[in-house]
């Protein structure tokens, strides 16, 4: 077992929903700071936490919720009592600064720095060579007297647990990227929230920092990736935005414990519950979002469907360079740039490929009506998606605009209709041939948000960065069409070169230079990067970002959810 063992700016520290309960509001989550050992507390103003180590530092092991380290004075270790409260053991003691000056003030042997909004209350004592710390985090009116207590805490427990987490999990299948399989866990584990507010149950984020929110189509990756270590994890991540469905069927893109969006995402959810039925063999899971699944794909067809043409629309906003579409989840992507309502080919595939999934819950549940009903579905959309969207020119498909015109905005997203078996056999080699054109899409590391001969083409988010979700299901339709080595080659393309920025950087990144060159942490997102990289200045490529852990998982395990071809 070969655990995270490089330091690195934009690490994930926090306290995980698997272990207890966590908090969404003024949430204790620290990244790990450019210098070693430092911890950044994110909280309304933050508090970093420094341990001034001298000499060589070798890293046993860095996840979400420990950090263990062997220094030139002694060993160190540090990890999570509880959501609010870190201990651990070091050769120096820890020192505390703040985003603003912080008031210090001594009670006795504990050390409180407070800000307008939160405290932090410190407590150490010699233990051998040694200090065993506490370090921990009250709110203004909170008192602090019983920080001492924590310092009875068995640190050694702990630890064995936090390394056990790890030991308990299957085997690394592709022993070239095992360091990377046990980070992809380590980063899924950290991402948990426990239940809270209007949430019943636990649930995942993509990154609880900055964004730290639950989305509806990464949970569903999440939950592709978790289901073959941890079934109930993977259940609860899906059952968390099921819940959330309003009466007339319609389920938010955004939710947190107290609020919503009001706009949607890909419809991904009977896809994801069919998969998780066909690893768990859970038939009352499967039957537990019938009514939802149907009513939510009904409530797609009814409100998506402008001019209803049976091809759906996403909703868009004013904001063209930044936020043009959130609801498809390309937000910044140029394909909306025309600032008109699209036929969009990526809402109509989803739209196929979940009827389709749904019509197999269905009849796995002996409701043959309703399956006969949403295969039909699949069926006329499948139809009408190859009659308006697709273009013998270039070989793929494309959004059209509402007096008929097809872009010719090429993205992945044109090559999603080989997921849903739409493409006819013939159809399917044209695709592939505009898919590996090295003008195009199938840069060093394929494949582009955008195509490289367009003018917005960069390293910024969907205008050219690389992005896992995207690959992934281009990879799932290659595979269903029998291009196993095109699919292979992708694949190992992604996994090398995610490989190489995690081996630079030890994380994980929310995207990628498709040219293979420019650190994630200095790709354009919405704006120029920034020198050093600060999330609070600047949201630069998101590290420890959690459905790139998912799919890198999923591709080193073999756990590709390939479907049928229909």
């Amino acid at each position: 077992m070969k655990l995270n063992d490089i330091w690195g700016y934009g690490q994930l520290f926090g306290y995980s929903g698997v272990d207890g309960t966590n908090r969404f509001e003024n949430d204790f989550i620290g990244t790990l700071t450019a210098e070693k050992i430092g911890i950044r507390f994110e909280l309304r103003k933050w508090i970093k936490i420094f341990f001034p180590l001298q000499g060589e530092i070798v890293f046993s092991a860095i996840t979400g919720d420990m950090i263990d380290a062997k220094t030139a004075n002694g060993d160190f270790f540090v990890t999570f009592a509880n959501a609010d409260t870190i201990v651990g053991y070091s050769p120096v003691l820890p020192v505390v600064t703040g985003e603003i000056e912080l008031q210090r003030a001594t009670i006795g042997e504990i050390e409180t720095y407070k800000t307008e909004f939160d405290c932090v209350c410190v407590c150490a004592r010699k233990e051998d060579e040694n200090y065993k710390f506490v370090v921990r985090h009250l709110f203004k009116n909170d008192l602090a007297e019983d920080t001492p207590s924590f310092l009875n805490v068995n640190v050694d427990e702990l630890k064995r647990a936090r390394y056990a987490y790890f030991e308990n999990m299957p085997a690394c299948k592709d022993t070239r990227y095992e360091k990377l399989y046990y980070k992809a866990l380590s980063v899924q584990k950290v991402n948990v929230r426990s239940g809270e507010g209007q949430i019943p149950c636990t649930w995942t984020t993509p990154d609880r920092v900055p964004h730290k929110r639950m989305w509806l189509w990464d949970s569903v990756f999440h939950a592709l990736a978790m289901v073959t270590y941890n079934p109930d994890l993977a259940k609860n991540s899906i059952r968390a935005v099921i819940s959330q469905i309003h009466e007339d069927g319609f389920i938010p893109h955004m939710i947190d414990p107290q609020k919503h969006s009001n706009v949607t995402q890909p419809q991904v959810l009977s896809w994801g519950v069919w998969e998780i039925y066909k690893k768990t063999g859970d038939k009352a899971f499967l039957a537990e979002f019938t009514r939802e699944l149907d009513t939510y794909l009904e409530w797609s067809m009814k409100n998506r469907d402008v001019n209803g043409n049976g091809l759906l629309e996403w909703a868009s906003g004013s904001d063209a360079v930044h936020c043009r579409s959130d609801e498809s989840g390309l937000d910044n992507s140029p394909r909306f740039d025309l600032e008109e309502k699209l036929d969009a080919v990526d809402f109509s595939t989803f739209l196929a490929h979940d009827a389709l999934y749904l019509s197999y819950i269905f009849a796995e549940l002996g409701e043959t009506e309703k399956s006969a009903k949403w295969k039909n579905v699949y069926k006329t959309v499948a139809d009408t998606v190859n009659q308006l969207l697709w273009d013998e020119e270039t070989g793929a498909y494309y959004d059209r605009t509402f007096s008929g015109a097809l872009t010719k905005v090429l993205t992945p997203a044109s090559f999603f209709p080989l997921i849903a078996g739409i493409p006819s056999k013939a159809q399917a080699e044209k695709m592939v041939k505009t898919l590996t054109d090295k003008t195009l899409l199938w840069t060093k590391l394929p494949l582009a948000s955008i195509s490289q001969t367009h003018p917005s083409y960069s390293t910024d988010m969907w205008r050219g960065g690389v992005w896992f979700n995207m690959n992934y299901f281009v990879i799932k339709g290659l595979l269903q069409y029998g291009y196993i080595e095109i699919a292979e080659e992708l694949i190992e393309k992604l996994l090398s070169q995610t490989n190489k920025w995690y081996e630079i950087t030890g994380t994980v990144f929310e995207f990628y230079d498709s040219k293979g060159e420019v650190n994630p942490f200095y790709c354009e997102r919405k704006g120029a990067p920034i020198d050093p990289p600060d999330w609070r200045k600047h949201i630069h490529s998101i590290a420890d970002y959690n459905w790139s852990t998912c799919f890198a998982l999923m591709f080193i395990q073999k756990e590709l959810y390939i479907g049928e071809r229909k």
